[in-house]
């Protein structure tokens, strides 16, 4: 079981805070990922819920409770089966590791946790949400049953985010087929590999330009970051180099 070290104590949670206490966490959120999602967590609309799907230990869970903590204070609900994939042992489960985590970043009190899949906390829901973070099964058909499951509960300017897009086909499609093409949603944010949008209405012609700049610098993104990961031409090799040299020019 991966563990963190100690909140500080007397004061809300800053993101250098953050990094230190997940350093310990098992999990797959890089830091540029965890203060986007600490961002969106503090600007939720608290009227709805941010609602995680897939904790797992609570990586993601930490960086949007201590968001929500230091924003408008939007109940944080965190859903996951905690066993079965397979990335768990046979009849291992990983929920006493996120509520220790939880406990141990003084962050228990602002997250609801269920034990049970996306689809089970989704039929007896009836609140709304505010935002809706997806890093449950990468498969396509999972991760598109996701997001379609609770997309009637979110409120009309809601944000939906979903972690490992760009480098993995399932979550990738998802964005592309409901979030890009269906127009429902502009203002797209990405930190590493995942990618963020608001809920709109119709956009009259200054937003729908900003929307497809938006979308054009993801697409563009999208290329470095996959080039790095296949080393196309070097490309991750060269980026390598270039920023050992900036950060030993930074240290001089």
């Amino acid at each position: 079981m991966s563990t963190i070290g100690q909140r500080p104590s007397g004061r809300l949670l800053a993101p250098a805070d953050i990094d230190r206490l997940v350093h310990g966490v098992d999990g797959w959120l890089g830091p540029l990922e965890g203060r986007l999602l600490y961002r969106l967590a503090a600007a939720s609309d608290p009227s709805g819920a941010i609602v995680e799907i897939g904790s797992w230990q609570g990586r993601s869970t930490i960086w949007l409770a201590a968001g929500s903590e230091a924003g408008r204070r939007a109940r944080v609900v965190a859903v996951d089966p905690h066993v079965g994939t397979h990335l768990r042992e046979p009849g291992r489960s990983t929920e006493h590791a996120l509520r220790a985590n939880l406990d141990r970043a003084g962050l228990a009190h602002r997250v609801d946790v269920r034990v049970a899949t996306s689809e089970q906390v989704a039929e007896t829901w009836s609140g709304a949400v505010s935002l809706l973070w997806i890093d449950g099964d990468h498969a396509y058909e999972s991760a598109r049953r996701d997001l379609e499951l609770w997309e009637p509960h979110l409120l009309p300017d809601a944000v939906v985010a979903l972690h490992d897009t760009f480098v993995f086909p399932g979550p990738e499609r998802v964005v592309r087929e409901l979030l890009v093409r269906s127009r429902r949603y502009t203002g797209f944010q990405h930190a590493e590999t995942t990618t963020a949008a608001r809920r709109c209405g119709r956009l009259g012609p200054r937003a729908a330009l900003a929307r497809r700049i938006g979308l054009a610098r993801r697409s563009l993104y999208g290329v470095r970051l996959r080039a790095y990961d296949a080393n196309t031409l070097g490309y991750a090799v060269v980026r390598d180099a270039l920023g050992g040299r900036r950060r030993n020019a930074d240290r001089r």
